[in-house]
């Protein structure tokens, strides 16, 4: 088929073998399927903000009727209904703006809908006799779905567009190039390390929420608010904790240092996968997290450019950190048991580690000829 881009945020309603030439488009052409998770990431995004600031999006329907003249389509009851939530309605409409154009937009296909029945049925679009005349429940409510359904559908992109250059015009985006690390404090007091090619962006209003392309390892503040981190493929919900997240290819990997995380595929409703310390899992685009597994935290973080001790007995360090400088490195075996929680840059001298290691456990380090041997002062 040709590449019809406008049917793309639709896919799901084209016919399969449509469907079908449209998947294979997308596995042949890689920015095409990122610019449309991208895409679905917005809406994703701008629904559930939406949805939090009007759960009954009828009443903003009824709302636009009375306000463009005809309130006389409205029941008593939903009269009352309107009148009841009128004020946190007109607040929410301060607060998105963009609702404004969105009830603007229903009364105008209102208009619409009743210049295309008259021209359609000019019969019964003046006075009748009465005899002649239906009861206005038995046509009143049709006509009102069907605008329901003309003015909620026909307006979703223009309210995509508009809460998303309020969105923009309000956010940060911090991206660092491939190759570079960069660290930064959020304004809540949680450290974000970068590793480059990545960007990371969120409310200039810090509300704990950010959106991560590439990789990132944090360490979020315990709050009573969660701290939700957004890839193009999944959705990660803290208190607080120490992870690192990678999002590429079309998938999200998640690395559980401390504390919980929940975890779950963007769009997804069942209950999301748990992790643990010490455990992993794996998003695909448009799937369900894969089960939590084990790992040695160390080597599964390596990629954030830091050393990530969780617990590991000193004795298992030792021989990572051996592994990685290709050094000698002994330990004394009233040693080898205890655990170490830390962090170390990996571009801080092998000694200087050596050191704080021994300083946590009472010891000292000695040089050897071929390395080092942690003693115990005992």
């Amino acid at each position: 088929m040709a590449a019809d881009f406008d049917a793309l945020p639709f896919r799901e309603e084209l016919p399969p073998e449509e469907r079908a030439a449209l998947q294979a488009l997308l596995q042949r052409e890689p920015a095409l399927a990122q610019a449309l998770r991208h895409w679905e990431a917005l809406q994703a995004h701008l629904r559930e903000r939406v949805e939090a600031a009007v759960p009954d999006r009828r009443l903003l329907v009824l709302y636009a009727l009375v306000r463009s003249g005809r309130e006389a389509l409205l029941t008593p009851e939903e009269r009352a209904e309107l009148e009841a939530a009128r004020p946190a309605l007109e607040r929410t409409l301060q607060a998105l703006p963009g609702l404004e154009t969105v009830a603007e937009d229903i009364a105008a296909a209102c208009a619409d809908f009743e210049e295309a029945w008259a021209a359609h049925f000019p019969a019964t679009s003046g006075p009748r006799p009465a005899a002649e005349r239906r009861p206005r429940p038995l046509y009143r409510r049709p006509a009102y779905r069907w605008v329901v359904r003309v003015a909620l559908s026909g307006v979703v992109l223009a309210l995509v567009g508009i809460l998303w250059w309020q969105q923009t015009g309000q956010r940060v985006e911090w991206a660092v190039a491939d190759g570079v690390v960069e660290v930064r404090t959020l304004a809540d007091g949680s450290s974000v390390r970068l590793v480059g090619p990545a960007v990371l962006r969120y409310a200039a209003r810090f509300d704990r929420r950010v959106q991560l392309e590439g990789q990132a390892f944090l360490e979020v503040q315990p709050d009573t608010r969660p701290f939700v981190v957004e890839t193009p493929e999944a959705v990660v919900t803290v208190l607080g904790t120490r992870f690192g997240v990678r999002s590429a290819d079309g998938q999200t990997e998640v690395v559980l240092v401390e504390g919980r995380v929940a975890l779950n595929g963007r769009g997804r409703t069942e209950a999301p996968v748990v992790l643990t310390p010490g455990q992993r899992s794996l998003v695909a685009a448009g799937q369900a997290p894969e089960p939590p597994s084990p790992v040695r935290v160390p080597e599964a973080l390596r990629w954030t450019g830091l050393h990530v001790f969780d617990g590991m007995p000193l004795g298992e360090i030792v021989r990572y950190l051996s592994d990685f400088y290709g050094v000698s490195i002994a330990v004394d075996a009233s040693l080898a048991d205890e655990p170490i929680v830390g962090t170390f840059a990996q571009d801080q001298p092998l000694s200087e580690i050596l050191q704080a290691l021994a300083a946590t456990l009472g010891a000292r380090v000695e040089q050897l000829p071929d390395g080092y041997r942690l003693v115990s002062l005992d």
